[in-house]
């Protein structure tokens, strides 16, 4: 029991380290991204010593990006996460491709330690994640920081400004 008990919060601290990684990857996503609003993202985390039996831990919400550290039974973690959906190819699709790559790039075995990869909660997929964001922001209950990443031109856009110049 007391070996089950040690390789589940092994597991929980290996889930809980590939979920920050992607928190950071995804905010060096978003910081290529040139509207303001787009860069905006509602940060929430998790409250010690709740006792439901699911437990948010950490939630990072943007208009095209969801990204959520979840506790199910007291005892599993696992990461939820959701897409916006274009009905056409655009530039943000093409991020929102990158960010699901990159989630699960950092969640596979050969980035881990221990084998993780079935931590990424598929049950439902959030595929609105504007009106999340939208409906978060306008809430009366404040669980949510805004958070502004600041811009960063890529490398491509530089030469380019260089270039006109």
């Amino acid at each position: 029991m007391k070996n089950q008990s040690t390789q589940q919060t092994q597991r929980n601290k290996a889930v809980k380290t590939a979920y920050f990684k992607i928190v950071k990857a995804a905010k060096i996503l978003m910081s290529t991204i040139e509207r303001h609003e787009l860069r905006c993202i509602l940060i929430r985390k998790g409250q010690s010593g709740e006792n439901t039996l699911n437990t948010t831990l950490h939630q990072l919400v943007n208009p095209i990006i969801y990204l959520s550290l979840e506790c199910h039974d007291r005892k599993n973690y696992s990461i939820h996460f959701g897409v916006e959906q274009f009905k056409q190819e655009c530039e943000y699709s093409i991020m929102t491709a990158k960010f699901v790559r990159i989630l699960y790039r950092l969640t596979s075995i050969e980035q881990t330690t221990l084998n993780i990869e079935d931590c990424i909660n598929t049950e439902y997929v959030i595929t609105d994640c504007s009106s999340l964001y939208e409906a978060i922001e306008d809430s009366k209950l404040k669980n949510h920081a805004l958070e502004v990443i600041p811009y960063k031109q890529t490398v491509n856009k530089r030469k380019l400004m260089k270039a006109v110049a």
